[in-house]
């Protein structure tokens, strides 16, 4: 064991710790949600969807079962 104290911070520190954390996150989530809005508004919803499509297929090309794993599956 090190002979660290066992209390670093007060109760009002953490407790003012944790308010700030929550406040910083609701405000990123606030962040991340106009800019996806503001997205949408300049780009349209097409090439959103489009581009959506294309990552998700290329995604499952990658992570999908191979030709292989699905012959050897069936036979």
């Amino acid at each position: 064991m090190t002979n660290l104290p066992e209390k670093i911070y007060s109760e009002h520190q953490v407790e003012r710790a944790k308010t700030t954390a929550r406040v910083i996150g609701w405000f990123q989530g606030a962040g991340v949600v106009i800019g996806i809005g503001i997205l949408f508004k300049l780009l349209g919803w097409i090439p959103l969807v489009l581009g959506a499509g294309a990552v998700g297929w290329v995604l499952f090309k990658l992570f999908g079962t191979k030709k292989s794993e699905e012959e050897e599956r069936v036979g």
